[in-house]
């Protein structure tokens, strides 16, 4: 008569590897704890940009591997680890088969769903040039997910930390330079 457990007491296949602790060592901090009662709306908010930090590092890792500089790709594809493993522990908010979408708004007109900031950026300087309307006229967009607003962005197509801009302020994305990047 079999009794489930393995030979160390636990339950399952008795294989280390497939305890969750051990495949998210995030897990096992008593830190993800308090990640898990975080409201949902912030849970979603963080696993979208760590989501978007895990693709960026792994970027910097294939360019600096490119380059020759494996201690420099090591430490990029270590940032990219950690960052999927901090969404993760986030629970479902930042799951990969629920992704929620950006919105981009503007007064006016209907919410317009996006992937990432260039094509938020995109979907926002399509609106603009199909309406035709200047500076004065076209309103600047906000950038929500959910009902967070976590960006804005203004009449160039330039991304911006949400809230009013001041001086030496840099933009979260630049679509003037990831257009004539190579």
């Amino acid at each position: 008569m079999s009794t489930g457990l393995n030979p160390a007491g636990n339950e399952g296949d008795g294989l280390r590897s497939n305890r969750t602790e051990v495949r998210n060592p995030v897990l096992a901090l008593p830190t993800a704890r308090i990640l898990a009662a975080i409201d949902p709306d912030t849970r979603t908010v963080l696993a979208w940009l760590l989501r978007d930090l895990q693709q960026d590092a792994r970027s910097k890792s294939r360019q600096s591997w490119d380059r020759r500089k494996a201690f420099t790709a090591a430490y990029w594809a270590a940032v990219a680890t950690y960052a999927g493993h901090i969404r993760r522990a986030l629970g479902g908010a930042g799951s990969d088969r629920v992704r929620m979408l950006l919105l981009v708004r503007q007064p006016g007109f209907p919410d317009v769903p996006a992937h990432d900031w260039a094509d938020a950026s995109r979907c926002y300087c399509d609106r603009r040039d199909r309406y035709g309307l200047g500076v004065s006229e076209f309103p600047e967009g906000e950038l929500a997910i959910g009902d967070r607003v976590i960006a804005r962005i203004s009449y160039n197509g330039r991304i911006w930390l949400a809230g009013p801009w001041h001086p030496g302020d840099k933009p979260l994305y630049d679509n003037w330079s990831a257009a004539s990047a190579p």
